[in-house]
């Protein structure tokens, strides 16, 4: 042993308490000597005696990674990352590669993703890639394919694409997979393993002539050529055919696809959504009902033109890539008229007592008239699932909701709360991350209580790939949100456990006040208490246009109107209007936005007695294709207008599926607006969020997360 190595060592071992300096010098020779054991063991008393060094959580790591034990590598790095000594994103992927190789990988791919989601790691083709690899090791299929095809936007990966192909297989989505493996012959067209995967793949979607195509090309390679042999045999005996379509029908009727599906699955025909047409996704008869409920046919002026599918994935607009802001299918069009409060009197039968208050408080304000596009479309399980919550679908008193599944609950709704359940449960996606801006806008232009929201929800009932049994399990959807003054912060965070039976066990809130490290279990919010960063210009109960138990008022189907209304908003969330352009003192800026005439429900809303609630009365009115309430009327007690709900419709064809963004809320007493979902200046939101679980919005996994 060197002298310096042996003086270290014995000064060392003679005192119990060695000071730090003699440690940090063993640690030196150890690891000038290459003992990578001892040098690990000496980190270890060296972060008992200063936990606080950051360097030596660092050295640990790479130590006890050097000396192969991977766990306890992996422990070090955490603690530094709680300590907050893991300061750069190396490190971060570090943490995750090491947890993900311990045999951790379903954590490492949770972590990863949030650390992408908050800007703490690079969303690049790289990080993507591993991501991807923790998914597929994790056995997580669903998120394994999002994960590869994010991949796969940035650019060519044959060994993903052949894994994406497998999963499809795995998950007997044989289209799909059928589609990847072609992608992997194509640059590799010597690949026989892969051209017997196509021919597989082919075969089970009834593809015959393609399967034999495919079998060809692997029978020239030896290795397969025997079993290829066989396939070709059989394809060509005349009994493959029928016995394949069978195949396919059967595995669709068990997901429960409509005839049209099955018929497309079997025989490769597309569904037709033109005129004519007939089946769950079609526009129906004139005079007839779409299938979520709303008139099929055209308004007798012809303004209102007749349903014809709405913008299904194979109509989307020219220019838009999946995972990028939305693309305006309407750009091109221009106003047919502006109202004004000079001419209001001309379409007074088309306005809302809303905007004439608007007209007639700001003779500057206007709205831009467009050709009417009734451009909503939902998935054709949401059609059939509507259809089929037809006479079992009912409601308990107002506020619980007992056999329905999946669909709209009241495709021909009977009375005002059942439309308004309509709304409540609708299909948004299975899931959902979004990020928008909010402020509170004085006459003067002011601006005040500029935050982000962050919400991330998992819908439990209408949610395509698991939804809830609510007869069984009472619950509708989990939801977290967060406001930060910055993009990526953490100010204030609310978890909310919304509950399908009401009567017997409501809404389940927890919150995380500014500065608190934990979460408080609170009474259910609701009704008219202020939301947050709103100056009490906006209530909980005024979310998403409505949300919350109907228990305060009395409501009343009065029936449908022809109503101009915010449609179409893609100008709102495409990013060409920046929240300066928009938000100005008044009112915002009536430029980019876009009224069309539609037919909606009206629900009128009186207060209950016995109840107590700020508005005395309200004014609903549902977008007949959407189910989406588009405006409301808030009255006071004397019957006097006071609070205007605007919520500008997106149609969003990426996901099929609608929601109001952004939504102002006019005060029409002090001149006030507040403005909320303002996506223009944020992300994109992200649909199927990867990984998400119920076992995410327990308490316990929030603080954990979230608490700082």
């Amino acid at each position: 042993m060197p002298p310096r190595s042996a003086t270290a060592t014995r000064a060392v071992a003679r005192s119990p308490e060695p000071q730090e300096s003699w440690l940090r010098a063993l640690l030196a020779t150890q690891i000038g000597l290459g003992r990578t054991g001892d040098a690990a063991a000496t980190v270890d008393r060296l972060l008992v005696r200063n936990p606080r060094e950051a360097d030596y959580w660092h050295q640990a790591v790479a130590l006890h990674l050097k000396a192969g034990s991977e766990r306890d590598a992996q422990a070090a790095l955490e603690v530094a990352a709680r300590l907050g000594y893991v300061s750069d994103a190396g490190q971060r992927q570090q943490l995750a590669a090491l947890v993900a190789r311990i045999g951790a990988p379903y954590y490492a791919a949770t972590q990863l993703e949030d650390w992408m989601e908050r800007g703490a790691v690079p969303r690049n083709r790289g990080t993507l890639r591993a991501l991807a690899n923790y998914w597929i090791a994790a056995r997580e299929d669903g998120q394994a394919v999002g994960a590869i095809d994010r991949v796969l936007a940035t650019g060519s990966d044959i060994e993903l694409l052949r894994q994406l192909g497998q999963l499809h297989m795995d998950r007997e989505d044989y289209g799909e997979a059928a589609r990847a493996f072609a992608r992997v012959t194509e640059a590799r067209p010597g690949d026989a393993a892969t051209w017997m995967s196509l021919a597989v793949a082919r075969y089970q979607v009834a593809d015959i002539e393609g399967a034999l195509a495919a079998f060809r090309k692997a029978a020239a390679s030896d290795g397969q050529a025997a079993l290829a042999a066989d396939w070709i045999e059989y394809l060509e005996s005349g009994r493959a055919r029928e016995q394949a379509m069978a195949a396919a029908s059967r595995r669709a009727r068990q997901r429960g696809d409509t005839e049209d599906e099955i018929a497309r699955a079997v025989l490769g025909e597309p569904v037709s959504l033109g005129e004519g047409a007939s089946g769950s996704g079609s526009a129906g008869t004139p005079g007839g009902l779409t299938p979520v409920g709303a008139d099929a046919g055209p308004s007798a002026d012809g303004v209102i033109p007749a349903w014809r599918g709405g913008i299904t994935p194979e109509r989307w607009p020219e220019g838009y890539a999946e995972s990028e802001r939305l693309v305006d299918p309407f750009a091109t069009d221009k106003p047919v008229a502006t109202v004004t409060a000079d001419n209001m009197a001309e379409h007074a039968e088309y306005l809302s007592d809303g905007h004439k208050a608007l007209l007639r408080r700001y003779p500057d304000y206007r709205m831009k008239v467009y050709p009417t596009r009734r451009s909503v479309s939902y998935p054709e399980r949401i059609y059939r699932a509507t259809r089929d919550n037809e006479g079992s679908a009912r409601l308990v008193g107002s506020d619980t909701l007992e056999g329905a599944s999946l669909g709209f609950p009241f495709r021909r709704p009977e009375s005002g709360v059942e439309a308004m359940w309509n709304h409540r449960v609708r299909y948004r996606g299975d899931s959902v991350m979004a990020r928008t801006q909010q402020a509170v806008v004085y006459p003067d232009g002011r601006r005040t209580d500029e935050l982000f929201q962050t919400e991330r929800v998992y819908f439990r009932y209408a949610n395509l790939d698991d939804p809830v049994d609510i007869d069984n399990q009472n619950i509708l959807l989990y939801y977290l949100s967060w406001f930060s003054r910055d993009r990526y912060g953490v100010d204030f965070a609310a978890l909310v456990h919304e509950t399908a039976d009401g009567a017997d066990k409501g809404r389940a809130v927890w919150v995380m006040p500014p500065r608190a490290n934990r979460l408080f279990r609170i009474p259910p919010v609701g009704y008219d208490q202020p939301f947050p960063g709103s100056s009490a210009v906006y209530f909980v109960d005024m979310v998403d246009m409505y949300n919350g138990a109907f228990d305060r008022y009395n409501w009343k189907l009065v029936g449908k109107r022809q109503l101009l209304v915010p449609y179409n908003g893609y100008r709102l969330v495409d990013g060409s209007v920046g929240l300066d352009d928009l938000l100005q003192g008044r009112f915002p800026n009536p430029e980019p936005m876009r009224y069309e005439r539609h037919r909606v429900w009206v629900v009128e809303a009186t207060e209950r007695a016995g109840t107590s609630h700020s508005f005395g009365k309200r004014v609903f009115y549902i977008d007949e294709d959407s189910w989406n309430v588009v405006l409301v009327e808030n009255y006071d007690h004397d019957g006097e207008l006071w609070r205007f709900q605007e919520g500008h419709l997106v149609p969003q064809y990426n996901v099929q599926a609608a929601n109001a963004m952004p939504v102002v809320t006019y005060d029409l007493r002090d001149g006030r607006y507040f403005i909320n979902r303002m996506a223009m200046e944020t992300e994109p939101a992200e649909f199927g969020v990867p990984g998400i679980r119920a076992s995410d919005y327990l308490p316990s996994a929030v603080k954990s997360r979230y608490a700082r």
